[in-house]
């Protein structure tokens, strides 16, 4: 009978010791659920700026310099006769901020530059760019990235030239431009590059983009 009674005591103390140890953990869960999981925010872009009719953006996640050039391209496009050299001159080097900075971008299918990309050709550009220059790119969706990734901090236009592109059995005017870039620290991405640019209904659309 004295044996049962200890039993008895042992059985109920393990169920004790088994309630405790689970109100302990609800109560660690709830802590990081209500205290610690508020505190990561999701990084999201806010647009801050537009050119409605060309559908080209400026938002809080852009660099300085994709802002300076941004406002570049602004006084180009607002002026009541556009400089369509100016203009292909501009947004080439739009294209290459956005493109090849990295550091700002949330995942690997955040890709640069895709606003200047012709419509027909976007999500081809998008897929190619993410099995290659963005398939490296590690998550940021909560700004805790760690990764080192390339910045440019300048782009230079070395050479633009009118010329005629054949495009989808169609003969565009269009603008041949050759640039080189800086990175503000060099991790060995490209550099140098061509950008082909056709007018289309007075818009200027990426349709090349030709590294060297």
């Amino acid at each position: 009978m004295k044996r049962a009674i200890n039993k008895n005591k042992v059985f109920y103390l393990t169920v004790s010791v088994l309630a405790v140890l689970v109100i302990i953990a609800g109560g660690v869960k709830v802590f990081f659920d209500f205290f610690v999981s508020d505190e990561r925010q999701v990084v999201s872009k806010t647009k801050l700026d537009s050119l409605e009719m060309y559908g080209y953006t400026l938002d809080d996640l852009d660099t300085e310099l994709y802002r300076t050039y941004f406002e570049e391209l602004k006084e180009v496009l607002n002026d009541d006769e556009i400089d369509m050299s100016s203009y292909a001159s501009v947004l080439s080097k739009l294209f290459i901020a956005d493109f090849y900075t990295l550091s700002n971008k949330v995942t690997s299918s955040d890709i640069g530059g895709a606003e200047f990309v012709h419509v027909d050709i976007v999500d081809n550009f998008k897929i190619n760019a993410g099995d290659t220059m963005y398939n490296h790119v590690k998550n940021n969706v909560y700004g805790d990235r760690t990764q080192e990734l390339p910045i440019v901090k300048n782009v230079t236009i070395d050479n633009i030239q009118e010329v005629k592109y054949n495009y989808k059995d169609k003969e565009y005017d269009a603008f041949k431009v050759v640039a080189k870039w800086e990175y503000e620290k060099d991790l060995g991405y490209d550099n140098v590059g061509t950008l082909y640019l056709i007018k289309d209904n007075n818009k200027l659309n990426v349709v090349e983009k030709q590294e060297e």
